[in-house]
């Protein structure tokens, strides 16, 4: 069966879409970065899941199930507080890496709980976010390179997390 596709229809040889036809590429760009975060800080929460597992020393998975990123640091932090990392400057760095996570993830839930506004009147070349809590409403501008640098800083703490991880329940000549 032909396609339907007409040169009038694609651009740069692929189908245009809804968001294209109606001058909402906008739209797409930053639907494609909000994609991108949601797929690096799933990432992330995955490796703090095994780092969880690797300091407590268990395969359990069901301890990590279902637990959002703030529960896990919080778990990590318990197990690290007993005493598993013998080497106080690694505990100094995953407690610091820690805190770097947190920070980025709650910059990630910013990102993926927002409404996407169309018409940015307060800054050109941003997109505007606004998200409602209980009792107020938080607007906040954005540009494309803010919205790349939360994922590319996701994927780098997931990295480091590992690394970081691994050192801190391992002797010196062990540690990568």
């Amino acid at each position: 069966m032909a396609s339907s596709l007409r040169a009038a229809d694609a651009v740069d040889g692929r189908p245009r879409h809804y968001g294209a036809a109606v001058g909402m590429e906008w739209l797409d760009e930053t639907h494609r970065r909000v994609g991108a975060i949601c797929n690096q800080s799933t990432w992330l929460e995955y490796q703090l899941e095994i780092a969880y597992m690797e300091l407590a020393d268990t395969d359990d998975l069901s301890a990590t199930q279902g637990h959002w990123y703030t529960d896990l640091i919080k778990m990590i932090k318990a197990v690290v507080a007993q005493g598993v990392v013998v080497d106080a400057g690694q505990e100094k760095a995953l407690r610091d890496l820690l805190s770097r996570i947190s920070s980025t993830m709650k910059l990630r839930d910013q990102v993926v709980h927002s409404t996407w506004i169309r018409n940015n009147s307060t800054k050109p070349g941003h997109v505007t976010g606004q998200r409602w809590y209980r009792n107020r409403e938080a607007t906040r501008d954005w540009t494309m390179d803010e919205l790349d640098q939360i994922a590319k800083d996701l994927q780098s703490l997931a990295n480091e997390l590992s690394s970081a991880t691994w050192n801190a329940v391992r002797p010196p000549e062990e540690r990568i």
